[in-house]
């Protein structure tokens, strides 16, 4: 079984990889992240039970938010070396082109 870190590496990459992402969240009052020696994966939480992974959807949506989670969750399961997984949808934030008609 791979360590913590190694698990939590190759899920940001699987989540940030997925269509609709816009980055990993990073926490608000507390920092979202495991922690390594000398290294830390923000956006990751990796335990020896659980895997929580915090993400920043992009906006407009091409499904729902359950939809994006659900996809999320799916695409990261391989990463999770058999650990539940939880999708924590920290934030919206707005694509280029919305905020490009918004200025029109």
């Amino acid at each position: 079984m791979a360590g913590e870190l190694q698990v939590a590496r190759a899920v940001a990459d699987t989540a940030l990889s997925t269509e609709g992402i816009h980055s990993l969240g990073t926490g608000t009052l507390a920092e979202i992240a495991t922690y390594g020696p000398g290294e830390k994966v923000l956006g990751v939480i990796v335990t020896e039970e659980e895997v929580e992974v915090h993400i920043v959807a992009l906006y407009p949506l091409k499904g729902t938010v359950p939809e994006l989670a659900g996809e999320v969750r799916d695409k990261v399961a391989r990463d999770a070396e058999g650990r539940s997984i939880q999708v924590v949808v920290d934030d919206l934030a707005m694509s280029e082109e919305v905020n490009d008609d918004a200025s029109v």
